[in-house]
């Protein structure tokens, strides 16, 4: 009996400091450079807390797609993979704000045989970047999702964001009619892939 409680104590033993060894993470630095001045940069940093898988880690920067939240998640299920999210033109700040209401506007949906490709110029602070999602409603409508973030400033312009999705499982579940953005009344027509 007594050695049975030996080897239990030393598996208990073991087990802790497994335990208190296995959450220890380092803190990740990340280095960044801002321009303030066409001859001056400065240089900031940011600690990221390290934590117990690297999905606690994750750091968003610029315009991008939001990773895995449960839209995307929902947009694998209906057979469309986000490719990428980018500003492919920057602040355009000849538009009159009169004209801001016939925004957004669709400039481009197009088709191949693995992608879709949509184009959308949006009315923001000029300041912004976007985090973007997509979801499927209905049984034909992509619905783009963006959500601006970042600095603030006095002014709003155009930006063009371009949606890039791999539909190569599409097929499987369902094929898009429609897309629309922020759930607005206006929409754009996805043809058929021929």
């Amino acid at each position: 009996m007594n050695r049975l409680l030996k080897i239990l104590i030393l598996i208990i033993g073991i087990f802790q400091l497994n335990l208190s060894y296995a959450q220890v993470a380092e803190n990740d630095t990340i280095f960044i450079k801002k321009s303030v001045h066409p001859e001056k940069t400065e240089i900031d940093t940011l600690i990221v807390k390290g934590g117990i898988s690297p999905v606690q880690t994750q750091i968003l920067i610029g315009t991008t797609f939001l990773p895995y939240s449960n839209k995307m998640i929902r947009l694998l299920n209906n057979g469309l993979s986000p490719i990428s999210l980018e500003i492919i033109e920057e602040c355009d700040n000849t538009i009159h704000p009169r004209e801001f209401k016939e925004y957004p506007k669709f400039r481009m949906i197009k088709r191949d045989s693995i992608t879709l490709t949509i184009e959308v110029s949006i009315i923001a602070n000029c300041c912004h970047n976007f985090l973007g999602e997509a979801e499927v409603i209905g049984k034909d409508t992509l619905n783009l999702v963006y959500t601006p973030y970042g600095g603030f400033c006095s002014c709003s312009c155009c930006f063009t964001l371009q949606y890039v999705f791999d539909t190569t499982m599409e097929e499987h579940y369902q094929i898009l009619k429609y897309v629309t953005i922020n759930g607005s009344e206006t929409f754009g027509k996805i043809e058929k892939n021929e």
